[in-house]
């Protein structure tokens, strides 16, 4: 069953006059439990198309449908639960808090979820173990490496069980080692707890860890194909 569904998408920016053509006519959708990489260089709008399939941003033209259902017929409480309860994110900054440790920053999803606070700290060290990272429960983000940031970002992204993972340029900050262990858990989450993954990247060696790669150029999707030998980042992180 897709997940995704996108047909003739598109996303025009206005400034006055000036109109930019960000997405244009983006067609194709993402499997239940599907691993996609949507690659391009700088500029060929692959953030732009991220943000409205995390519904972040509202496409300008053309459907998209999430889970069977059109975003224009969510209301905006629907949209924030669905964001906050369906869709983990990931992003190159590790947007964590700098002054609290990282249970703390892995909890942060729950505040807004509904979710008995008596079973925060139980679910976040869950996530933290699922990433491997228990023995850095209490450490705050300047005691942890860019990789080790990276698996709290990841593990904060889990803990609600969200059906997609949206990871944008995840290993940008980090070197090969570490950007290895960071593939290796994204696609752990994918091929055995059935999690949807989009990966956005500009480097077509870190697409290759996806089964599929979308291509985007000037807003324009160029070729959509699967990969045909995919690389399997096994490093061996302790789960």
């Amino acid at each position: 069953m897709a997940l995704i569904e996108a047909k003739n998408l598109g996303k025009t920016y206005e400034d006055g006059e000036v109109r930019t053509v960000a997405l244009s006519d983006a067609t194709f959708s993402v499997e239940s439990g599907e691993f996609a990489a949507i690659i391009g260089p700088s500029g060929s709008g692959k953030s732009t198309l991220l943000h409205i399939l995390g519904f972040l941003d509202k496409n300008s033209s053309g459907e998209y449908r999430f889970d069977g259902k059109t975003i224009n017929n969510y209301s905006e409480d629907e949209i924030a639960h669905i964001r906050n309860s369906k869709m983990g994110f990931v992003f190159q900054a590790f947007n964590l808090l700098p002054r609290v440790s990282v249970l703390e920053n892995v909890k942060l999803p729950l505040i807004y979820s509904g979710v008995p606070e008596l079973s925060w700290d139980e679910k976040a060290r869950e996530a933290i173990e699922s990433v491997g990272l228990t023995h850095r429960i209490y450490h705050e983000p300047s005691q942890l490496s860019g990789g080790e940031k990276q698996r709290v970002a990841i593990a904060r992204a889990l803990i609600l069980k969200p059906q997609i993972i949206f990871a944008d340029e995840p290993t940008g900050n980090l070197d090969s080692k570490s950007g290895k262990v960071i593939m290796e858990i994204l696609q752990d989450l994918s091929e055995t707890r059935g999690h949807t993954i989009v990966l956005i990247t500009h480097e077509t060696y870190t697409a290759e860890h996806a089964e599929r790669i979308i291509e985007l150029k000037d807003g324009v999707i160029v070729s959509d194909t699967r990969v045909a030998h995919r690389h399997h980042a096994k490093q061996g992180f302790k789960k």
